[in-house]
């Protein structure tokens, strides 16, 4: 079958300046050369690395092109948003579509499958008479969507990363087919752990015990309740703080309002709290490696939650929010749940003292097969079949 798929119209594919949408598509090309399933073509946005990924020379995954990043580039995308001030998505994501669209449009595909922009469906569905499907990476497509009897009706069905986020879309009430395929990782990164860094280079002792937050750093992610959490253990003279990532993944500032907030507030605690700023997710093993328990604070609806995956396959119990999708990647592991309605400090507190206290009861996790990158790619194309195109 030949395959179109559109990227989100950000980063590059293959996935040479990070991205998680980025990350899991190459894993599913890489799945699809290994077995030479289909013919895929890739549209993309442009970034001159990507010629030096050996991906690109794959004999069944085809790559092409949008430069979006160029002086005329940008001139041109804002010109088409002048010309077109009502579009579904940002100006900057439309140029990008209709750049992409030119090209595709020139060759026939059996299938066409959407990264995280089901909007395009929309304009493609107009064009074309080419099944569409949306692969849903984020809560995206839900009841509140002012345009979701369209978005529906424009995709022949759903990819969902998740239970809840299946849920969201089946409860607009539309007749639509939605599966769920679970994110995946590369296990091997996780089992096999570099120790390129050390307790003692972050400032920590290996007797204390280390608490983890892996993320973006934004007020939604809940990062300042768990440092408000640290504030309550203050006398617990052990317990330290480890707060990995940026604003922005690898775009981040080194500073902003709330990140100078947080910032404040762990000086305060002296030498309780340590913040890395962006990390790139290679070296992401061996920070986790360090720490004794990880938190998932997050006060939204987490689409699915893959830093607790990450976390559960190094070996570490999880104090996660009941949020979204997030206890979805919980199941079968040592860890504990905590109300987001509540008071989030004070809950993270008490279990990270109980998980302390009764550590041996809360060691031994591992990663669900379910969330390998192999299933998941194996799932990604099954589910193409399930809707019965061919």
């Amino acid at each position: 079958m030949k395959i179109a798929i559109l990227t989100s119209g950000i980063l590059p594919v293959p996935a040479v300046r990070g991205g998680a949408v980025e990350n899991l598509i190459d894993f599913y090309l890489a799945y699809n050369d290994q077995h030479q399933l289909h013919d895929i073509t890739v549209f993309s946005v442009y970034h001159p690395n990507v010629r030096k990924s050996p991906n690109i020379k794959s004999t069944s995954n085809y790559y092409v092109y949008i430069k979006k990043h160029s002086i005329w580039a940008r001139l041109r995308a804002k010109f088409y948003g002048k010309m077109h001030p009502n579009e579904y998505y940002h100006y900057q994501l439309e140029y990008f579509f209709e750049q992409a669209y030119k090209k595709l449009a020139k060759h026939h595909y059996d299938l066409i499958i959407l990264e995280n922009r089901p909007g395009y469906a929309i304009k493609l569905k107009e064009r074309l008479n080419t099944p569409i499907i949306s692969h849903i990476h984020t809560d995206i497509v839900n009841i509140d969507l002012p345009r979701a009897v369209e978005v529906i009706k424009a995709n022949e069905g759903f990819i969902c990363v998740s239970e809840y986020i299946k849920k969201r879309i089946l409860d607009i009430g539309l007749p639509t087919k939605a599966m769920v395929v679970y994110n995946g990782l590369d296990e091997k990164k996780f089992s096999h752990v570099s120790k390129c860094i050390s307790r003692q280079a972050l400032g920590f002792n290996n007797d204390d015990f280390v608490v983890i937050y892996t993320g973006r750093i934004v007020p939604a992610k809940g990062v300042k309740e768990l440092i408000q959490a640290i504030q309550l253990l203050q006398d617990e003279s052990d317990i330290k703080l480890l707060v990995v990532g940026g604003n922005n993944y690898a775009d981040s500032v080194s500073n902003n309002l709330y990140l100078d907030e947080l910032h404040t507030m762990g000086q305060k605690m002296e030498d309780k709290v340590f913040f890395t700023g962006f990390v790139p997710y290679e070296q992401l093993p061996a920070y986790l490696s360090l720490a004794d328990v990880a938190v998932m604070p997050s006060q939204i609806n987490e689409a699915l939650g893959m830093s607790s995956i990450e976390a559960t396959a190094i070996g570490l119990p999880v104090i996660a929010t009941n949020d979204g999708g997030l206890p979805e990647t919980l199941t079968g592991q040592k860890h504990i749940i905590i109300d987001k309605a509540g008071n989030i400090p004070l809950q993270i507190a008490e279990a990270i003292i109980l998980i302390k206290e009764h550590y041996t009861d809360y060691t031994g996790n591992q990663l669900n097969p379910q969330f390998t990158k192999e299933t998941y790619a194996e799932s990604f194309f099954k589910s193409i079949s399930n809707y019965g195109i061919r």
